[in-house]
């Protein structure tokens, strides 16, 4: 009888030894396989640039990501980055500060072939990510450690390889679905969105304006985020990496991801700041344009190096910035009215015109074919 019973505890023991053992070299698997697809995937991603900052702390991080308004079904005579959005960590402090940098902003392209005025978004369509880097740079003051850049499949795939995301739809508003011409619907509050209807949530401005379109964009990587630090299946890994193939370009490779995760992102519970420029919308030579007042410019790039600590806070940050209106780039009225440029506007006065004549003269936008959108 002892025997007996000694005989299944042993056998139970073995059982769960057993049942232990094949868990173990399962999830060593998994975890292998991870590795392997993410090495080969994020090797084919790798694409550094000399223009990159090296930390100036071990504390803080920042990264450019942009998003393209191509991907190889499109196959766009040239690529432009329809969303470009500034991330900075500073792990001393426990705050993320994100920068929405409307698309059409009219500033001085940096890059080999051409430096001169232009939109924003065509820096990378001049030169690719080292020029859209360069660009900001030299526009907010700034170093940039590290760049990634996304085309639509990748924004839609990752989000679905998530399981969807939860966003807080701050109105109520119908948004167009990529590329379908059909639309969806998105009602105020706590929504479940799927890949297709987060890009038609980021990507909505007419409802607004480029400012709460940035705000809707944060609000997407914020739920991204979110999303992504709670997963609990080895498998949803494997499927976001899986997403990224040929659809992700960047200057990190897999020990980078590996540091920047283990140092960063592991059990850190950060507070979000969220910045915005103030400015007004122009018409030059049958173009929408944004200009950022200098300003404000001035006042985010301050903000931007504080959560860097290159800079203390100072009298700046006790009160709320409204810009002086000053600005240097008259319109044409060739895609809009003067009533509505104005309401665009987000000063409340008239303005002081300080520029110049002759100051919005642009370069000529090159046309590069690319097969998956990105720059080569």
């Amino acid at each position: 009888m002892g025997s007996s019973k000694f005989g299944k505890k042993r056998g139970l023991k073995l059982s769960l030894s057993i049942f232990l053992g094949l868990l173990v070299t399962g999830t060593l698997v998994y975890f292998g396989i991870l590795y392997v697809k993410a090495d080969k995937i994020l090797h084919k991603a790798y694409h550094p640039v000399s223009s990159t900052d090296k930390k100036a702390t071990e504390d803080t991080l920042m990264f450019l990501i942009m998003g393209l308004d191509n991907n190889a079904t499109r196959n766009l005579g040239s690529s432009r980055t329809d969303a470009m959005m500034l991330v900075s960590l500073n792990k001393s402090t426990q705050k993320m500060t994100l920068c929405s940098i409307p698309r059409d902003s009219f500033v001085q392209i940096q890059s080999d072939d051409y430096t001169g005025m232009q939109r924003i978004e065509s820096a990378y369509t001049y030169g690719g990510p080292k020029s859209a880097v360069d660009t900001v740079k030299k526009l907010l003051n700034i170093p940039i450690h590290h760049y990634i850049v996304l085309n639509f499949d990748s924004f839609i795939n990752v989000i679905d390889a998530l399981g969807g995301i939860d966003v807080d739809v701050p109105k109520t508003f119908d948004g167009p679905l990529f590329d379908t011409g059909k639309k969806v619907h998105f009602e105020k509050g706590i929504q479940h969105l799927n890949g297709e209807e987060a890009l038609a949530f980021s990507r909505e401005r007419k409802i607004d304006n480029d400012i709460m379109r940035g705000f809707r964009q944060q609000l997407v990587l914020e739920a991204v985020k979110d999303k992504a630090m709670h997963l609990n299946a080895i498998s949803k890994y494997i499927k976001i990496i899986e997403s990224l193939d040929g659809q992700i370009q960047m200057d990190l490779d897999m020990h980078q991801i590996k540091t920047i995760i283990q140092n960063f992102l592991m059990g850190k519970d950060y507070e979000v700041e969220q910045l915005f420029f103030d400015w007004r919308a122009f018409s030059n030579g049958g173009h929408s344009m944004v200009e950022l007042y200098q300003d404000s410019v001035d006042h985010v790039t301050h903000q931007l190096r504080v959560s860097l600590g290159l800079e203390k806070k100072d009298a700046r940050d006790d009160k709320l910035f409204q810009t002086n209106g000053e600005y240097r780039y008259k319109s044409d009225y060739t895609t809009a009215t003067p009533a509505s440029e104005k309401n665009a506007d987000t000063f409340p006065g008239d303005g002081r015109y300080i520029g110049t004549e002759g100051n919005t003269k642009t370069g000529h936008l090159p046309n590069r074919k690319t097969t998956t959108g990105f720059y080569d």
